[in-house]
């Protein structure tokens, strides 16, 4: 996944937990401004995937579903709710 493919993939994140933000390609990576807080996530070696970094912290995420899930607590989206979205086939599909 390149960073502006990651870059829609969040933008549409953020629409879908109701978080106003900004987000940016920046060099290798991409940068979150969402919710008072400025998160940058980073591609990384193999077995890891992304590294989220925020103030004070680095952590690693080996996978997609992983990371947003990591962005999401980070910015508090949900309030510790669990999300759940069902995707399928639209109606007559």
């Amino acid at each position: 996944m390149t960073p502006p493919e990651l870059r829609n993939l969040l933008a549409d994140s953020l629409a879908v937990w109701g978080v106003a933000g900004r987000i940016t390609v920046s060099g290798a990576g991409v940068v979150v401004a969402a919710a008072g807080h400025e998160l940058r996530i980073l591609p990384a070696e193999r077995p890891l995937r992304w590294w989220l970094e925020r103030p004070g912290q680095r952590r690693p995420y080996p996978g997609t579903v992983g990371l947003l899930r990591g962005l999401r607590n980070a910015l508090g989206a949900g309030d510790g709710q669990p999300v759940r979205l069902r995707v399928s086939p639209a109606a007559g599909a």
